[in-house]
Parts: C-alpha cells; structure tokens; sequence
C-alpha cells in the first residue's frame, strides 16, 4: 500500500508519499522495505506510483520514455502517460511478472502526474491520476480537481480539498501532507519513512525529504 497526497495552490504543486514497499515470500508471509516512488520528468514535472510493485519500474520507464521525446510541459506529459504505461503494463501482465496479489490494495496500480503548464497562465499548475483495477487495461484516467488523495481517505482528501480551495501556501499544504502520513504510519505497517516530497514552481520541480 502506497499513500500519495498532492494538491495545488496559487504558489505551485505540493506532492508527498511514503517509501514503504511490501512483498510476500512463499509462505505468504508479509516482508517491507524502502523504495522511491517519486520521480521528477524532466525539469518541471513528477510522476509517484502505488499498489503493486511493478508500478515503480513502469514509472522509471515513462521518466526515460518522456525525457528522451523531450515531453516538457504537463499537457504533453498528461496526454502521453496513460497510453505508454498501459502498453508496458501490457507487457508486464503478459510476461506474468509482478502479478503475485495477496493484499487486495497490492491488486491495484495507478499513477499521479504533475507539473508546469508553459502554454497556459490561466491552469499554470495540473495534475491527472490514471489507475487500473486487477489487470484492467487500459488504464482509466480517474477525474480529479486541485488536490487529490490515494488510496482515498475521507478525512485526508477533505482536508488538503479545503486547503487547496483556501489557497493556502505551499508550506501548508507540506505541513498538512506530513502530519497525515505520520499519523497513517502509525496504524498501517505498509506506510512508512523516510517520508518524500516535492513541489512544482515556475523554477521547476524540487525534491524535499522529511524522515
């Protein structure tokens, strides 16, 4: 299980995950470790995955896939992801790797992506979730607004919606993110630190680390 909270804000985009990774050994017994599940694309964007464990490695792809083609902006990003991670995941289902579901959330892979707009002044700052439920393809782009939360929790998602409606700083936003994935790790062995997070500015994508 993966918890991801992003939102925006008139200042930029605060992102924010854990980094516990959960795995099942023969006896189906439940193992953790730390792994990154954020990544910047390019200069002025982010992707962050959950659920299986596959869904690190195809975000790694998508980061290489989108630098090389040089897909900057978040449009260009938002339009290219769903169609290139439901291709590799194709592959991935086909292969019959990292599909060993114990856990009913591990059943489950999405994506959020985020960044810069350098067309638009007016949505300057976006954000798109694409999900998929036991091996569905493709991936369905789930409708979000100005903040979001995975795997949605009434109490998280309505509190960072009522700070991004408020336009609250950016630092508000890191604060509440911090405060909630302490609180979740403190009940749920599969959240844990180092706890990751990053923000999009008009000066691009910047990591920021809170154990």
């Amino acid at each position: 299980m993966t918890q991801i909270l992003s939102g925006i804000c008139s200042e930029g985009i605060m992102v924010a995950t854990d980094s516990v990774a959960t795995s099942f050994d023969e006896a189906g017994k439940e193992n953790h470790f730390t792994v990154d599940k954020l990544f910047s694309i390019g200069s002025h964007a982010f992707i962050v995955s959950g659920g299986m464990g596959i869904s690190v490695e195809l975000s790694m792809r998508f980061k290489r896939y989108a630098e090389e083609r040089k897909l900057l902006g978040i449009e260009e990003i938002k339009s290219a992801v769903g169609p290139y991670i439901s291709d590799q995941y194709r592959e991935v289902l086909r292969d019959g790797s990292g599909t060993t579901v114990i856990n009913g959330e591990l059943d489950r892979i999405y994506f959020v992506v985020g960044g810069y707009s350098f067309r638009s002044q007016k949505k300057p700052y976006q954000l798109a979730l694409w999900g998929s439920d036991a091996g569905k393809l493709p991936l369905e782009k789930i409708q979000i607004g100005d903040s979001v939360a995975v795997p949605r929790t009434l109490a998280g998602e309505t509190r960072l919606f009522r700070l991004c409606q408020a336009d609250s700083q950016l630092m508000d936003l890191f604060e509440f993110a911090k405060e909630f994935l302490q609180k979740q790790a403190e009940t749920n062995p599969q959240i844990g630190p180092p706890f990751r997070f990053g923000m999009v500015t008009p000066a691009g994508f910047k990591r920021l680390e809170h154990r």
